[in-house]
Parts: structure tokens; sequence; C-alpha cells
């Protein structure tokens, strides 16, 4: 059985990029009806096989790493602290190749992001790969 690490019903995007932290975050942005964000940052990311938007998901650690054919993200993946990640949303599957991944709660506005160095929205972990 695949290692759950997160469920989740609301809806996601991918909402930003770090791309010299290997940061990648899919947030659900928070609304009337949702007081928080929910962001998800994957950390040292090398592949993301992942639709923009996302209604429900479900991260699962993959026991299969050769679920993805790519020589390269076979490479990554042989390294011991190196994962690959299974994003169900509905009945398909999306695959992202990433060290670990995190997800927090926050109030942070549209036009601000989790990522970086000034570790703004990261004080309510919910969630983690390890």
């Amino acid at each position: 059985m695949k290692q759950e690490i997160f469920n989740s019903d609301r809806s996601f995007t991918t909402f930003d990029v770090l791309v010299s932290h290997g940061q990648l975050l899919l947030r659900s942005q928070k609304n009337d009806g949702q007081a928080f964000n929910v962001d998800i940052i994957f950390f040292d990311t090398s592949y993301i096989q992942l639709f923009s938007r996302l209604n429900g998901l479900t991260i699962r650690m993959a026991n299969e790493k050769n679920a993805i054919e790519y020589e390269s993200v076979k490479k990554y993946l042989s390294h011991e602290n190196n994962n690959l990640f299974e994003i169900v949303s509905g009945a398909e599957k999306y695959y992202i190749a990433a060290s670990f991944v995190k997800v927090f709660e926050n109030v942070l506005e549209f036009n601000e992001t989790s990522l970086g160095h000034e570790k703004k929205g990261l004080e309510k972990e919910i969630a983690s790969s390890h």
C-alpha cells in the first residue's frame, strides 16, 4: 500500500516556482468559505507531470519508481533522498520527482508566496513526507 501524505477536497493550482531552489508551490487559495490557504511545497523538484488545476487531490509516496520511463528521472530517483510522489485527482494520476514535500496552512495574500528564504507562510505545517 502506498503511503498517503496528504488528502484534500479543495481546488489547487500550480501557483509558483522558484527554479533556483527547485521549489514548486501548489496552492488552494483562501476565499469566503475558507479562512486560510493550503500551500503544498515540493523541495528539490526535478520532474513535474501535472495538470495546472486540480479539484481535490491525494499525495502519496509512489512505491514503483519505474512509473516514469525517462532516464534522467530514473537517475535522479536512484539517489537515496530523492522520491517520486503520486498525485491523484479524480481518476487521473500525476507524478512529481522531488526530495520531499511539506503542506502548510497560512493567510498570505494572493500576491505573496511561501517559497524562498523569507519563511513567510510556513508557520503551521500540517503534513510532510518526512
